[in-house]
């Protein structure tokens, strides 16, 4: 026992090295060694060409035993707040399967520094998108040295696939993932038509895929039935992939498989009862490897973080005062903002998220000031000197650097887009502002000695209500932020584990606290689409 939890018993013992803290240890490192052995061996014999065509970021992915002959190019575009590492997945499955895949960021997203142009539904957004992916078509078609194109998109994108695709014959096929249509298809639609929604998603959003199939179908649609040839073109198949929601379904096996069959179907490439030249390989299971790993690396790896308080710092709020001061932030919050513009950000739906957490955060300092548990500055400032100045600061950067960068960079990597341009500093203050408001309110409400227990899943689960309202009040608007729940959740679950290691070794509710403010800042900043 230390000589705080000697002298008051209801102080607990800061946790320290133990020989059996080995097992996570080895653990992690064997999580992660096979998550990514799984991850980057799904690229294993791609060969991936970068460019840049003016603001345009490109990048083609083809088998390095491919020959210098015509091959079909398939073009990927990813959806709104999207970027191409989302479209991974299917640029390698389609590469290792013979086909020269596309992918690339469109304007306002990822890698592009052009702003996306014009408001939502607009022609001049429209344009603005049917440029970007003009261009890499033309592109896919150099490289394609004559082969035929097909396009596979995203949300959004499906969009603008089939809008491209009413004005450009040399489209053989579309694969439309989880599309939204902005108008009907038509009956004399000629390319191949695939969708594939997940199972999870809104009910409204299938509607549109069921509407553009009774176009030609005239008895009721089965789902995963093939209506048309598609050798002879014009066909239309309707597909819900089992167990996912909006952005699952990008990393599911049915949806990669459906991907593929319908295009080598399309291209004539292989009997519908032929298996692909090579296997489906998916990423769910090697990204939930990998950061699984992570989580496991963080326990031991916290153990080395210097004391930063000597005593538990917080509030120390038990049940009733706690549910009062997390449900008045989550009530107000987006009532508060319901009348308010939220559009001084040229990050679209950012710009609200920036102001939520502000606002949250500044609503939930008020109630604790209210209840008289604000920080003592006396207090705070005579726990940091339980360490020296170097050692304080060295522990700091070294978990910052692990939990921000360790995480970021992997998912910049593989999954989406997390590190910002530099061109979006501006709103990346504006974003960091309002998070440290909210996650230093929240980590402190929720710490300290005598603390409910589990304190921190009311007070994120009342923030997701929180949203949820604010969607309620501006449908139109922020209707989006229903999908990203998932992730949010994700980043709440994995950032929550970390805040209770490196609380529980530090006594400082704050380290963990401007982690989690750094992420939502930089995964925000760098998710939400620039606008002009």
């Amino acid at each position: 026992m230390t000589a705080e939890a000697d002298r008051n018993p209801s102080v607990p013992e800061r946790p320290c090295w133990r020989p059996w803290h080995g097992v996570p240890l080895m653990l992690g490192l064997a999580a992660v060694l096979y998550g990514g052995w799984m991850l980057f061996g799904m690229a294993a014999g791609i060969k991936t060409t970068h460019l840049r065509v003016d603001d345009l970021p490109i990048t083609l992915y083809q088998a390095r035993d491919q020959g210098d002959g015509p091959v079909p190019a398939v073009v990927i575009a990813h959806g709104f707040a999207g970027s191409h590492q989302l479209m991974r997945s299917f640029a390698l499955n389609l590469a290792r399967n013979g086909y020269l895949a596309v992918s690339f960021d469109f304007p306002g997203h990822g890698h592009n520094s052009a702003p996306l142009g014009g408001s939502l539904g607009s022609p001049e957004r429209l344009t603005s998108l049917l440029d970007a992916l003009s261009k890499t078509v033309d592109v896919a078609e150099q490289h394609a040295h004559g082969g035929r194109l097909a396009l596979l998109g995203h949300s959004m994108a499906g969009d603008v696939l089939v809008n491209y695709a009413k004005t450009h014959p040399q489209v053989t096929a579309i694969v439309a993932v989880s599309p939204y249509l902005s108008e009907p298809v038509g009956a004399d639609f000629a390319p191949n038509l695939l969708f594939v929604y997940g199972a999870y998603e809104p009910e409204m959003i299938h509607a549109q895929g069921r509407e553009s199939m009774e176009e030609v179908v005239a008895a009721p649609v089965a789902l995963e039935t093939t209506y048309g040839d598609p050798v002879k073109g014009g066909a239309r198949r309707l597909v819900m992939a089992a167990g996912v929601e909006h952005i699952g379904v990008l990393f599911n096996a049915q949806t990669q498989r459906e991907a593929l069959d319908w295009l080598d179907a399309s291209f004539a490439r292989r009997a519908p009862t032929q298996k692909p030249t090579r296997p489906i390989l998916t990423a769910g299971a090697g990204l939930a490897w990998f950061y699984t790993g992570l989580c496991l690396l963080a326990w031991p790896l916290s153990l080395l973080l210097p004391p930063m308080a000597n005593r538990p710092l917080g509030a120390g709020l038990r049940w009733r005062p706690l549910t009062i001061a997390a449900l008045i932030p989550a009530l107000l919050t987006p009532v508060l903002l319901w009348p308010m513009p939220n559009d001084f950000l040229p990050l679209l739906i950012g710009d609200y998220l920036a102001l939520h957490f502000m606002v949250y955060g500044v609503l939930t300092w008020a109630v604790l000031a209210y209840l008289g548990r604000l920080p003592d500055r006396a207090v705070v400032m005579d726990g940091l000197r339980a360490s020296s100045p170097a050692v304080l600061a060295g522990g700091v950067l070294v978990w910052l650097l692990y939990a921000v960068g360790a995480f970021g960079w992997s998912t910049d990597h593989l999954v989406a887009s997390f590190f910002p341009p530099l061109g979006r500093l501006p709103s990346l203050l504006a974003l960091l502002f309002g998070t440290l408001l909210y996650a230093s309110a929240d980590a402190w409400m929720v710490h300290g000695a005598g603390s409910a227990r589990g304190a921190v899943l009311l007070t994120k689960g009342l923030f997701l209500v929180s949203l949820a309202l604010a969607v309620v009040l501006n449908l139109n608007e922020l209707f989006f932020l229903v999908i990203i729940v998932p992730a949010i959740l994700l980043l709440f679950i994995v950032y929550g584990w970390l805040d209770f290691l490196s609380y529980r070794r530090t006594w400082q509710p704050w380290l963990g606290a401007l982690a989690s403010a750094l992420v939502f800042a930089l995964s925000i900043t760098a998710t939400f689409p620039v606008v002009a």
